[in-house]
């Protein structure tokens, strides 16, 4: 019996090999490594939000203006320490990162490997500060704000997003354009509930004593373009003060500034310090007019043509008007936007249909200029 046997194992021995090794492979990987993606994974430390685009080679969080032909990224990255290891690793989808201001050593940057640990699951949430309504009309104060925060439902639960500022707490139309803060939470689950990993970025929660949201909440803004109307849109999304804002009292720290609220003055004034007009004083529309070249006066509405005609009574040339042009009447401001509809080419001429950035007691946005402008109205650019 044991001749037969070793014969046996003699002859068939490369066969029984290959089949321990399937069977044990088997056991590995239905029952040990998915034990061990779990109990192996990376320990969470931190997480940040950061951005990418393609003029930088790294990804970050510190605040940019990004413009929306850049193609910016928004992406999570999660600082943790590998099993056996006190060293921090950073995980990120980008291969070089830039972190409160520094740039991380390429050696600790490493993209989650989803073979080797269990995958990680990103919630995206966006943060938007408000105006409390009791305060809606009252002068501005810290106090007056709350951080409202909403979960993305429809974003995949993933590393990376195309960026999305839209806004999503008043009821105005959305727009992929102006300022917005990001959080995520990251978590590993083992089975159906069982979360046994999970870490948040700096949140709605992060604020101050003065109710003074922390710098390190991920913040961007999405603009069309750099220049005086793609600044204006970058205000975008701020809590409005219909009750004025006094920027004088609040120095550095004035909340135009941090990209927290903004009164009607403050939009068209900042945007202009943005553009490099530093001696325009914000929230002060006369130290804004220092700078305003005028290339048409005397403009008004012919009401019943539904036009704009010049002081010698001759419809306003559409191409001599760009995008960002003041449109002041001696009371109200505006931003020339374009032709009719938000789209060009629509009459060739002025129109009581064309589209102005306007703000009068309402949160900056694309209106009517036949709504708000009828007469004694100058256009120009600011020089």
């Amino acid at each position: 019996m044991l001749k037969r046997f070793l014969d046996f194992l003699k002859e068939y021995w490369l066969m029984l090999v290959l089949i321990l090794i399937v069977a044990g492979g088997g056991v590995y990987y239905i029952f040990i490594h998915p034990y061990l993606r779990v109990k192996h994974a990376p320990k969470f430390v931190k997480a940040y939000v950061v951005v990418k685009t393609n003029k930088l080679d790294y990804a970050t969080n510190d605040f940019l203006v990004i413009e929306e032909k850049d193609n910016p990224e928004l992406q999570a990255c999660i600082v943790a320490k590998k099993w056996g290891e006190d060293k921090l690793t950073y995980f990120c989808p980008s291969k070089r990162l830039k972190i409160d201001g520094k740039f991380i050593p390429e050696n600790s940057i490493e993209q989650w490997d989803n073979f080797k640990w269990k995958e990680v699951r990103i919630f995206w949430f966006k943060i938007q500060p408000v105006m409390l309504d009791k305060y809606r009309d009252k002068p501005f104060e810290y106090s007056h704000i709350k951080y409202v925060y909403q979960f993305q439902t429809t974003w995949p639960l993933q590393w990376t997003h195309k960026l999305d500022v839209r806004d999503f707490a008043s009821i105005y139309p959305k727009q992929n354009y102006g300022t917005m803060r990001f959080k995520i939470r990251a978590e590993i689950k083992e089975g159906i509930a069982d979360v046994i990993e999970k870490v948040y970025s700096a949140g709605e929660e992060e604020v101050n004593e003065n109710n003074i949201i922390s710098d390190k909440v991920f913040k961007v803004a999405l603009v069309p373009s750099k220049d005086y109307f793609g600044y204006i849109t970058s205000l975008f999304n701020l809590a409005y003060v219909e009750g004025g804002i006094d920027y004088k009292k609040f120095g550095d720290k004035n909340p135009a500034y941090l990209r927290i609220a903004i009164d009607s003055p403050g939009y068209f004034t900042y945007a202009a310090r943005l553009s490099g007009f530093k001696d325009v004083k914000l929230g002060d529309i006369p130290s804004l007019l220092k700078h305003f070249k005028v290339v048409l006066k005397g403009v008004k509405l012919n009401k019943k043509k539904g036009v704009y005609v010049d002081e010698k009574g001759k419809p306003v040339d559409i191409k001599m008007l760009k995008r960002g042009y003041i449109i002041w009447d001696g009371e109200l401001f505006g931003v020339f936007a374009s032709e009719g509809s938000l789209q060009g080419g629509k009459f060739g001429v002025l129109s009581d249909d064309d589209r102005v950035l306007y703000s009068n007691g309402l949160p900056v946005y694309y209106e009517k200029m036949g709504d708000h402008f009828y007469k004694n109205i100058q256009i120009g650019y600011l020089e």
